[in-house]
């Protein structure tokens, strides 16, 4: 979409904790996350995208370290955290690392080629962690996020820069795993001065 649309499109990922405190009873077989794994892997095939069903017996407990660990990629640049971020998903859907593991987090940084040294001190001073909390709090609040994943597209007005904050009324939003169909539809409809 960034390279049909990008012109148009600012893009802000935000963190989004769905287990923001460790569980250490969750489980994935016959559960509601295994119903969801598959619904999802239907969803994604058209774009291309593979889901391989979790097989071990460690299900990630939580999901604050993987995205303490995103953010201290873009803390490296961009294609740093792009790098990352794409990475953190494929070895949880596709290669099933747990990735709420300090040490499989590591090893999915080296992968993405982050200066390691680097990494590992921004981890450890605990500044993601609160950035992360930061987003959930404008997220909740601002936006009313409940689930993931949840697009807010809002269009700027003539004048409007990057910093400046859409109003929640303005905003329209995709709830859930949908076909990028969708996410084009409403993007082409925004452009064209429809939204």
């Amino acid at each position: 979409m960034e390279e049909a649309w990008g012109e148009h499109l600012i893009i802000e990922r935000k963190s989004f904790p769905l287990r923001p405190e460790p569980d250490p009873n969750v489980t994935f077989r016959g559960t509601y996350r295994e119903m969801a794994w598959r619904r999802a892997a239907l969803l994604s095939a058209e774009d291309g995208i593979t889901f391989t069903r979790w097989e071990r017996e460690d299900f990630p407990t939580w999901s604050l370290p993987a995205l303490e660990a995103a953010k201290c990629a873009s803390w490296q640049g961009e294609e740093a955290f792009q790098t990352m971020h794409l990475l953190l998903f494929e070895a949880f859907f596709t290669q099933g690392k747990n990735i709420s593991r300090r040490e499989e987090i590591y090893e999915v940084a080296q992968e993405a080629g982050l200066d390691m040294e680097t990494f590992r001190q921004d981890w450890e001073t605990g500044k993601a962690r609160a950035l992360v909390w930061e987003d959930f709090r404008e997220a909740t609040a601002t936006y009313r996020v409940t689930a993931i994943p949840t697009v807010v597209f809002h269009t700027l007005q003539p004048g409007d820069t990057e910093a400046d904050t859409p109003r929640f009324v303005e905003a329209q939003r995709i709830v859930g795993a949908v076909p990028q169909s969708e996410y084009l539809r409403l993007l082409h409809h925004l452009i064209n001065g429809k939204g």
